[in-house]
């Protein structure tokens, strides 16, 4: 996975249409919200042996939403946030992430 400095210069100067296939082929991201009132929602696996990976990872998800949402026009609706974890049988952990986006036009 690319770190944030990583992903800053590989973004340098890119127009919206090429950040948004790098995002979408780099980490999936393909977050679209129909104009208007509604809300679209997400889910987000993260796959981790300890919390500390787990942090890392959260956070550098919420660095995607909160740097390059704009180029969605989404907003991120922390509070319709929920947090589903398990331990698989292999003892890795999961949570899965559920979000809402809003259109942010």
């Amino acid at each position: 996975m690319l770190n944030k400095e990583e992903l800053t210069l590989l973004l340098e100067g890119k127009k919206e249409d090429e950040m948004k296939q790098i995002l979408a082929e780099n980490f999936g991201i393909d977050w679209y919200v129909p104009e208007g009132p509604c809300k679209a929602w997400y889910a987000k696996v993260f796959t981790y042996c300890n919390t500390c990976d787990f942090e890392e990872e959260l956070s550098y998800f919420f660095y995607l939403v909160n740097h390059y949402g704009y180029l969605y026009h989404i907003c991120f609706n922390h509070e319709d946030t929920i947090f589903l974890g398990c331990t698989c049988p292999c003892g890795n952990k999961q949570t899965i992430l559920y979000y809402s986006l809003t259109n942010g036009v």
